[in-house]
């Protein structure tokens, strides 16, 4: 009953966030649906409805950067106004709050990075979850998903991350797919030699003891690329910082403000 509702949840907010655009979902939503996945034990099967929300979380952090840069501008030139003796019933940012506007313009570039590396990381994990998952066949799709063209079909992915990514960072994902081929190749070729072992063997057993049998064995020579615990705390740990921010720029400023 709960995964049900997760996935309703996440369902509705993808859609929502299609139908008016990024910035008309309420945060408060985006967050939540988000930690739906992430607790009270990593749903790593929703690992792709995980990207479209961080992407959503990543456009709310450039969006806050901006009004605190704008902020930022808004203050130099009252502080000048006042100077000339103008704009006196004006009240200007706190040197505390000038300070936090700052850091969050100072930190927008590797806070960038913090979300390129956690979508290189989820990456991996996902396509290794399902290798041995009941959903596997979803895996030629997804990695379309992940590196558009891959299966030799151009067909548009319905990852949201890809629509803003930098040239530069259209670069990185390309070297980061050549690595996942690498290992992508790899298992395939174990995959292959085991098969070919077993025949040679002559195994003979049920489809639920070949499965389970293939699953073992696959962990065991492939194990988890990213331990999800860890995986989870990253993501967690990138979220409260745009929690943060947006909740100091909520507290600042009125929701209203045309600033």
């Amino acid at each position: 009953m709960i995964k049900s509702t997760e996935t309703s949840m996440v369902a509705f907010t993808s859609y929502y966030y299609k139908s008016v655009g990024p910035l008309a979902v309420p945060p408060s939503l985006v967050f939540y649906t988000a930690r739906n996945i992430l607790s009270p034990s990593f749903i790593l099967g929703q690992i792709p409805d995980l990207f479209n929300l961080l992407t959503s979380i990543e456009t709310f952090r450039r969006f806050a950067v901006l009004k605190a840069g704008e902020a930022l501008g808004w203050q130099r030139y009252y502080e000048i106004e006042k100077t000339h003796g103008h704009a006196e019933d004006v009240r200007l940012l706190e040197v505390s709050e000038v300070h936090t506007l700052q850091c969050f313009i100072d930190s927008a570039d590797a806070q960038r990075n913090e979300y390129i590396v956690l979508i290189q990381s989820l990456v991996p994990l996902y396509i290794h979850y399902l290798w041995t998952a009941g959903e596997s066949c979803l895996l030629p799709q997804r990695l379309n998903d992940f590196f558009p063209g891959s299966m030799g079909v151009e067909t548009p992915s319905s990852l949201l991350f890809h629509d803003d990514l930098s040239d530069d960072e259209k670069e990185i994902f390309g070297q980061f797919r050549l690595a996942c081929k690498g290992w992508f190749n790899l298992v395939l070729d174990w995959q292959e030699k085991r098969r070919e072992n077993c025949q040679q063997k002559g195994c003979v057993r049920t489809k639920e003891q070949v499965d389970e049998s293939f699953k073992n064995d696959f962990h065991a020579v492939f194990p988890q690329p990213f331990q999800s615990l860890q995986s989870v705390q990253n993501v967690e740990d990138y979220m409260k910082k745009v929690e943060t921010m947006i909740g100091e720029l909520e507290k600042w400023f009125s929701p209203r403000s045309n600033m």
